[in-house]
């Protein structure tokens, strides 16, 4: 599972390190020879939302998303555990509708042929990527959900 997790890791590691290298050279050849970079914009954006499926699905496995615990603090160790069943469950419940609709998705803009701006590339491997990443993100919360029920995971 851990080898799992780092590959998870790396690869949304790498998304956010395109970006950034995308950016820099789009830029940097504006600026020294005027020349604007095809498809910059859509590569950009399309590496974003696939960078952050895949975070959301390392966030959620760590317990690492952003949180409202004034309640949670306040609970006996009992409590604790069990609000963070809860909130892992109805999340593993919206991340499984996500993956589902997401999936729809990748089909709706392979069949439609959706294609970048400038070059003309397809756009469905990216929002395919961008699936996988989701699919991941339900089946770790899934095993957090496991790990939370078996006491393998603390509050």
């Amino acid at each position: 599972m851990k080898t799992l997790i780092d590959k998870a890791e790396l690869v949304a590691g790498l998304l956010l390190g395109a970006i950034a290298v995308l950016t820099f050279v789009a830029v940097m050849l504006r600026w020294l020879v005027n020349y604007g970079l095809p498809d910059t914009f859509d590569f950009s954006r399309l590496l974003l939302g696939t960078a952050m499926f895949w975070g959301i699905a390392l966030a959620g496995f760590h317990n690492r998303h952003i949180q409202v615990d004034g309640f949670w603090e306040m609970a006996p160790a009992w409590g604790k555990r069990l609000i963070d069943i809860f909130a892992t469950l109805v999340t593993l419940a919206f991340m499984a509708l996500f993956t589902w609709m997401l999936e729809s998705k990748v089909s709706s803009v392979f069949a439609s042929n959706e294609q970048t701006f400038d070059l003309r590339l397809p756009v469905w491997p990216f929002h395919a990527v961008a699936a996988l990443g989701i699919a991941l993100a339900t089946v770790l919360l899934a095993l957090r959900l496991f790990r939370l029920i078996t006491r393998r995971e603390g509050a």
